[in-house]
């Protein structure tokens, strides 16, 4: 709220009268005020939807289980820590957290093939 300025000023005596008077008190403009502004931030994109991801299940079904088998995974992981890891621009936490990652991978898989062979060697 503004207050005109170039209103004269009360003497002394009636300020006090003033304080009393607050239903006298005008405010210098009188324009309404001014909408509500529209909030700033971005809009989230929306989420994919429950009956997009079920398809997306359902193609990932169909994926033939052998793909998996043998050693060609790995392989693969073998490359992956040994060729292109190393030449990724991560900084040394993220590099160091990545190549265990896949050592894990590399490890776990190597130890599920050995207990299928012993499965398989011990019926």
């Amino acid at each position: 709220m503004k207050i005109d300025s170039r209103a004269p000023l009360a003497p002394a005596d009636s300020a006090s009268s003033v304080r009393n008077r607050p239903d006298e008190l005008v405010p210098v403009s009188t324009k309404p005020p001014s909408a509500p502004r529209e909030a700033s931030l971005p809009r989230t994109p929306p989420q994919p939807s429950v009956q997009a991801d079920l398809q997306a299940l359902e193609l990932a079904a169909g994926v033939e289980p052998g793909l998996f088998a043998g050693s060609r995974p790995a392989e693969i992981l073998e490359d992956i820590l040994e060729r292109i890891l190393p030449t990724l621009p991560l900084d040394g936490e993220t590099r160091t957290l990545a190549m265990a990652l896949v050592r894990e991978e590399l490890d776990t898989r190597q130890a599920l093939d050995r207990q299928r062979l012993e499965t398989e060697t011990g019926e």
